[in-house]
């Protein structure tokens, strides 16, 4: 087990779902550059379900059904990559994948659905680095490449500074959150306009 990994297994489920949400919230980018070239935005979806999985970790939370619905509406826009032609399907997907993983996480309270939402965003980061550049590695030598690489060290910077602060605190509060924010704000997740598909 990593160290971020134990730290965020001492984290209780509520102070877990805003971590999740604040990842959502990192790749939110993702679904606005996917947004670009397509009829019907899938951002306002994401801001309503990132604020309702914050709620939930402000206790504060909606009906369960409320998770549901949003659940329902994720998969009904979540990109099918052998059919959608948009240059950024792939990284929309992975946010897809973050923000369903977050709402498992608070209608089903396992742990594990954050692991997958913080895994999400590592994906992202991963595909990132293979599009700046092209890469002939063994697959450990390309996993070694990309973890020593500025861009996945400070994702996972920000998962264990996050993990360290909510940690600090046994009840969130909106002041609080808004520190976090601060935090989880500082950096873009990846930089779209480095992609050669930005800049055709």
């Amino acid at each position: 087990m990593n160290p971020i990994q134990s730290l965020l297994l001492q984290l209780p489920i509520h102070h877990q779902a805003v971590l999740a949400a604040l990842t959502c919230e990192k790749m939110l980018p993702s679904i606005r550059k996917y947004d670009e070239h397509e009829p019907q935005p899938g951002h306002p979806l994401f801001e309503e379900a990132i604020a309702a999985i914050l709620a939930f970790g402000l206790r504060t939370s909606l009906p369960i059904t409320i998770y549901q619905q949003l659940q329902s509406q994720l998969a009904a826009f979540w990109p099918d990559l052998d059919e959608v032609d948009n240059d950024f399907a792939s990284y929309a997907f992975d946010a897809c994948g973050a923000l369903s993983s977050a709402l498992l996480l608070v209608e089903t309270k396992q742990h594990t659905h954050l692991l997958d939402c913080l895994t999400a965003a590592t994906d992202t980061i991963d595909m990132y680095v293979q599009d700046l550049q092209e890469l002939h590695l063994a697959p450990a030598d390309l996993n070694a490449f990309i973890d020593a690489t500025p861009v996945m060290k400070r994702e996972k910077h920000r998962q264990e500074v996050l993990s360290r602060e909510l940690l600090s605190r046994t009840i969130l509060d909106s002041e609080f959150l808004a520190h976090l924010k601060q935090l989880n704000e500082q950096e873009p997740l990846v930089d779209f306009a480095r992609l050669p598909m930005d800049n055709a």
